[in-house]
């Protein structure tokens, strides 16, 4: 296992493949392991490297989840950039990895030429959607398949990791905190920004998704009226053949 520092805490990533750099950002309370198949699949086409934040999967544990939990884990990730000698890199998050991804292009906006951020909230969470999820969340643990699914990314540390992730979303919702901290019009990167309307976690995923259009510059939508949340775990076959497509440009 590979691990790096960031800020005192041990940061497990994974590397596989040869070729240009991809990176692969994780949603809230899962960890890499989400993209087992997916690792598989684009290393036969890209480097491909994938960390779990810190607080999940094989990372050092945290007491606390911070406020700009996005903005965040972008700087971690953007850490291992520099340590792996990364000019450029291409980015593929999903659900809270695409808020990951976002915030890298406002923090190092030369860093990621291409970005696709798929199924995620736009950079909006209102306390009352907030709330909803945390009210779910709570149901959800008691329902044995969704504790083995929490659990094969996060093992017996699942239940306290989803605890903080609940905090820091009620936190976040109800101090009305962006998701994307800084000046979305001055992205460089060119982003493919996809959602469904189908999306249960959110409902109005295009209308979010459109209205993110209208101020990232280089961006374009790649709207469905069909799949879950997410998107690239959900309609994999999909999702895989946008990417290619999208990325063969760089």
């Amino acid at each position: 296992m590979s691990y790096f520092n960031f800020q005192g805490k041990k940061v497990h990533y994974v590397v596989a493949g040869t070729g240009s750099p991809l990176m692969l950002l994780h949603g809230n309370t899962t960890s890499s392991r989400l993209f087992n198949s997916d690792i598989a699949f684009f290393s036969q086409y890209f480097k491909v490297i994938a960390l779990d934040y810190p607080g999940h999967g094989f990372s050092d544990r945290l007491e606390v989840f911070p406020k700009d939990f996005w903005r965040y884990n972008a700087q971690c990730a953007i850490q291992l950039c520099h340590l792996l000698a990364i000019e450029q890199i291409n980015l593929i998050g999903t659900s809270g990895g695409a808020l990951v991804a976002l915030n890298m292009a406002v923090l190092a906006n030369e860093l990621a030429p291409m970005i696709i951020a798929d199924s995620f909230f736009g950079n909006r969470l209102s306390a009352e959607e907030a709330e909803k999820i945390v009210k779910g969340r709570k149901k959800s643990k008691r329902d044995f398949m969704m504790m083995q699914y929490w659990k094969q990314f996060n093992g017996e540390y699942w239940d306290k990791m989803v605890d903080l992730d609940c905090d820091t979303l009620l936190a976040i919702g109800r101090e009305k905190l962006p998701l994307i901290w800084g000046d979305l019009s001055k992205i460089k990167s060119e982003v493919l920004l996809v959602g469904t309307s189908s999306d249960e976690l959110i409902p109005d995923a295009h209308a979010r998704m459109t209205e993110l259009a209208e101020i990232i510059p280089t961006s374009e939508l790649a709207l469905y009226n069909y799949g879950r949340h997410t998107f690239m775990i959900t309609e994999k076959e999909e999702f895989r053949r946008i990417a290619l497509d999208f990325l063969s440009a760089y």
